[in-house]
């Protein structure tokens, strides 16, 4: 009882900060200069979580799950729509080796609510000269922990919750639908002389979703493919309002 009281609470918290976009990022305008080039990168891998909370705490599980969906793709659609008519130019970039290394370091495991750390901005600095831009947008995987989420954090699910996932419950009635979340990180850097400095952050853990088309597979623990693909269009939409509410943070010079 105290596990699914814990997890409805959390599934409503999600919700309010779901609508209360505020919670995630700094409102003063960042200025980029107009016909800049912005580098995308996607740091995140093709794969969903799954956590189920059982009626019996020893029966929940977390497990991880592939998907063979576009996303570099994804992260270009959502941005495109914002970066285009603010006279911005996007890039998309693979990611070079030394950025890819420093992924569990840099982004997962860092307090991005602090910021950036400085001992990551090689990495990042390369990445960007490497391709003649200044500027980088990158998509990362984050942790349902304070380190990304702050006070916003939700206490429904595990902090071990990292990129795209979803959360089913053991629970009777068919009204009962999996809730859809995005412990994913928006970073737009500027490259200076100085380094890399983190110049606008869009935490995606406000934003969630409810799976309304959802019907249990006959094992939990083995999603067909065809079943987790009707997933990839609602992560699509949280990601492109995720990269709104990131944009809606700069401001480009006439």
């Amino acid at each position: 009882m105290k596990s699914s009281l814990k997890v409805g609470l959390g599934v409503v918290l999600s919700g309010i900060l779901a609508s209360n976009p505020s919670f995630a990022r700094d409102r003063t305008p960042k200025t980029i200069a107009k016909g800049a080039q912005i580098g995308v990168v996607n740091l995140l891998s093709p794969e969903v979580m799954h956590y189920h909370a059982a009626k019996d705490v020893n029966d929940s599980f977390l497990k991880t799950l592939t998907v063979q969906w576009p996303v570099e793709d994804m992260l270009t659609e959502a941005l495109k729509g914002g970066l285009t008519p603010r006279g911005l130019t996007l890039t998309p970039l693979v990611p070079i080796e030394s950025l890819e290394r420093a992924r569990e370091r840099c982004f997962v495991n860092a307090a991005l609510v602090d910021g950036l750390p400085k001992n990551c901005s090689p990495p990042l600095v390369e990445q960007a000269s490497s391709s003649g831009v200044n500027y980088l947008i990158l998509m990362a995987p984050g942790l349902n922990n304070a380190d990304h989420a702050g006070s916003s954090r939700n206490e429904g699910v595990t902090a071990a919750m990292r990129g795209w996932g979803f959360l089913t419950r053991e629970r009777s009635g068919a009204k009962d639908k999996p809730t859809l979340y995005s412990e994913i990180e928006l970073l737009l850097i500027s490259i200076t002389p100085e380094g890399a400095t983190l110049r606008a952050r869009q935490w995606g853990g406000i934003y969630s979703k409810v799976w309304q088309t959802y019907t249990p597979p006959p094992d939990p623990k083995a999603f067909p493919d065809e079943q987790l693909n009707e997933l990839q269009p609602m992560f699509a939409d949280m990601l492109a309002r995720q990269s709104k509410d990131l944009l809606e943070q700069v401001q480009v010079e006439p």
